[in-house]
């Protein structure tokens, strides 16, 4: 999307240019998985620059110095014993007042820094960038402290020479201390919904672009109408996505258009074309040997979900059997336990006892062996329902017992 490559752009701009040491990026906790995420591509696009990502907790600069030099060497020696099973003139080691723990938290620090340019596998050929990105920063004005005094330095021989900080900054608790620091940028990225509409509405918009890429972004779009409410602009994505793919035999992009198309129908009451529109995109979702697994399984499940409101037993039962076979074929084991749940209360409801505990009693053992609490409970809480009607006291009492102990 063209706002995560603006943001990308943005962050290189950072490590290519010569005159900053630092950069502040502000982010939110929600915003720190993406912005991670966005690094992380730079890292993998660059074949000259060594990236260093942290993200452990701040609480105090004696821990956290710790954990990253812990890392750090963790991630060192993997790369040094590599290279040396491949006969490749291994990394040096790290320097011993780095590894000992001997020097304070900001000269241990900026010693393992400068020590990473040895590292590089160009010589003076690319950067080292140190990503400082807690998930938590308990204490921020020691984090600012901390992190101020880090990247000081003194011309006309700065110590961190090819090297580049990027620094969290938690907007709740703004390190106004690093702004007054030379060399230090401050980049707030906005990764609102507002701006990603925006950026995909620019993109549809944009007609120097191929058709399919303005296209592209329709899905995640009829997706945030959806979630909003717009039901109306969620139903004209949707047929546009199928008006275009549906003739050049895009199966899995047919598929989901369709299921699209369903799901709104059935937010508006619409329960006989919502089951016109589901049945539909199975046509498509199962199309050739190896089907979208994901899309598949979704249809599958809304037309069992469907059913059920129409008290439509039998017909649920399949579905939900399909379901669960599909889940085990995408090892999606939590929605497979759902699967067989559900399918053992649609038998339920036609009388088909039996069969209903061994769907639950299956369920069972996968979430027993995911050791996943709540569906264990509920299972249990079925198949003791189960065995007291049949008048089964001595089950009943073996399955009280194993809820008692998940309970404890």
């Amino acid at each position: 999307m063209q706002f995560i490559k603006q943001i990308s752009e943005r962050l290189q701009a950072f490590v290519n240019q010569r005159e900053d040491v630092a950069l502040i990026l502000t982010s939110p906790t929600t915003d720190v998985p993406p912005l991670l995420k966005i690094l992380e591509g730079l890292e993998e696009a660059s074949s000259s620059d060594l990236y260093w990502s942290f993200t452990d907790n701040f609480v105090d600069p004696e821990s956290y110095a710790d954990a990253i030099v812990k890392a750090f060497a963790s991630k060192h020696e993997v790369v040094r014993l590599a290279l040396e099973d491949k006969k490749m003139k291994p990394w040096p080691p790290l320097p011993p007042a780095v590894a000992s723990g001997q020097l304070p938290p900001v000269p241990r620090l900026r010693e393992l820094s400068a020590f990473s340019r040895s590292l590089l596998p160009i010589p003076s050929g690319g950067n080292n960038v140190w990503i400082f990105f807690p998930l938590e920063i308990s204490n921020p004005s020691a984090f600012a402290s901390f992190t101020k005094e880090l990247v000081r330095h003194e011309f006309p021989l700065p110590w961190c020479h090819h090297l580049r900080f990027i620094l969290r900054e938690d907007p709740a608790d703004e390190v106004s201390g690093l702004q007054l620091g030379p060399r230090v940028q401050r980049y707030r990225p906005d990764l609102s919904m507002d701006a990603i509409n925006r950026s995909l509405e620019a993109q549809v918009a944009d007609e120097s672009l191929p058709l399919d890429q303005r296209l592209a972004p329709l899905p995640i779009m009829a997706g945030n109408d959806f979630a909003q409410g717009l039901y109306p602009e969620a139903m004209e994505k949707y047929e546009l996505l199928l008006r275009y793919h549906a003739p050049m035999n895009n199966y899995p992009m047919a598929a989901l258009a369709l299921n699209g198309m369903g799901e709104v129908y059935e937010k508006l009451g619409d329960l006989e074309r919502a089951n016109t529109s589901y049945e539909a995109a199975l046509i498509p979702a199962s199309h050739g040997d190896q089907p979208p697994i994901p899309i598949f399984l979704n249809v599958v499940l809304n037309l069992g979900n469907l059913c059920v409101r129409q008290q439509r037993w039998e017909d649920a039962e399949c579905y939900y059997d399909v379901a669960q076979q599909l889940a085990t074929v995408g090892r999606n084991a939590p929605v497979k336990i759902r699967s067989l749940d559900n399918r053992g209360l649609c038998q339920q409801q036609q009388g088909k006892l039996e069969e209903a505990a061994k769907s639950w009693q299956d369920g069972l053992v996968i979430a027993a062996q995911l050791q996943d609490v709540d569906p264990c409970r509920t299972l249990l809480g079925r198949l003791e329902q189960h065995y007291s009607s049949a008048g089964d006291t001595a089950r009943v009492q073996e399955l009280q017992d194993q809820l008692a102990g998940l309970n404890a």
